[in-house]
């Protein structure tokens, strides 16, 4: 535990830390879907993945994590305080916490984004080093005027689902390896670990809209969706390379589309790495209009704090 004046920084361990959490994100970032209890707690359980909690007189006041199995030299982190505790040391202790974490891991920077918007948040990390590597660019679909008829797969493709041929699942794994392999700023192939953490065991990853495409009993290519109630978020489209250009992809996606209609989704909502320009052109054909509120930038820097300096020398304040 951290302590600064009247706050309290500590791992997350139940569900009252994880409700603490949810709380400080829907204040923080109201544009934003809130995290679901049941994703926390799942991710709460990944190895190498910790959450903390800042409260100030019990209320909590801030939150973040850090994940240190990243096959790359930084660990992936996030934090959030929430607007009335702004500026008053906050952020600072919170991201030193961050960053001792990371260095116990052998980790020497932090990777993680913000909203495009924030530029005070984007100046605070500045001042301590950090600097842009990257953003996602956010879209949406309106569900009310699409069609919700399945597509035709291109010729000796069929499309399930995982729910459908369970069997699948480990096949999938080499599918997601050369998908996340050649996303722009991807630290390199997900791990199995990461694999079926996120898209197989999620919770809001459900198998009925886990779309498989296959050619002769092997999978080929896949879609996931996650089931936030009213709107879904699309997750990664993947396609293994020698079977890319086939319009498999365009397929996956339309039939996500129609199945999310049926479904009663309001909209699909995506994000995507702004040098991704293949899909970011395969989401504007399919009708995904931009979402500039959404839109993140991702930054990384030194996690230790003793390399934070101000323009001035001295050591960046909050």
């Amino acid at each position: 535990m951290h302590a600064v004046t009247r706050l309290a920084i500590a791992r997350a361990a139940n569900d009252g830390d994880l409700e603490a959490m949810i709380e400080v994100r829907m204040t923080a970032d109201p544009e934003r879907t809130p995290p679901r209890l049941e994703n926390l707690r799942h991710s709460l359980a990944r190895p190498h993945n910790t959450f903390l909690v800042a409260r100030e007189d019990e209320g909590p006041v801030a939150c973040g994590f850090v994940y240190t199995d990243v096959p790359a030299a930084h660990a992936e982190a996030h934090m959030v305080v929430v607007p009335a505790a702004r500026g008053r040391g906050i952020g600072t202790a919170m991201l030193a916490e961050l960053g001792a974490l990371a260095r116990a891991a052998g980790k020497a920077e932090l990777e993680g984004e913000l909203r495009e918007h924030d530029g005070t948040s984007r100046a605070f990390l500045e001042r301590r080093g950090y600097r842009v590597v990257g953003g996602e660019r956010w879209v949406s679909l309106d569900l009310a005027g699409v069609d919700d008829a399945a597509p035709e797969p291109p010729p000796g493709i069929s499309i399930v689902t995982r729910a459908e041929r369970p069997d699948l699942t480990d096949a999938l794994f080499v599918v997601a390896q050369e998908g996340t392999e050649d996303i722009p700023g991807f630290p390199g192939p997900t791990t199995f670990e990461q694999f079926r953490s996120i898209e197989i065991d999620r919770p809001t990853r459900r198998p009925e809209y886990f779309f498989i495409a296959v050619e002769s009993e092997e999978p080929v290519g896949y879609a996931t969706l996650d089931d936030f109630g009213h709107e879904a978020y699309n997750g990664l489209t993947a396609v293994r390379r020698a079977w890319r250009r086939r319009g498999i992809a365009t397929a996956l996606k339309r039939t996500q589309i129609a199945a999310a209609k049926r479904a009663g989704f309001r909209r699909l909502i995506t994000g995507s790495e702004e040098r991704n320009e293949a899909m970011r052109t395969l989401n504007a054909k399919l009708g995904y209009t931009p979402e500039p509120r959404l839109n993140t930038l991702v930054l990384r820097g030194p996690a230790d704090v003793r390399s934070w300096r101000g323009d001035d020398g001295r050591r960046a304040a909050d």
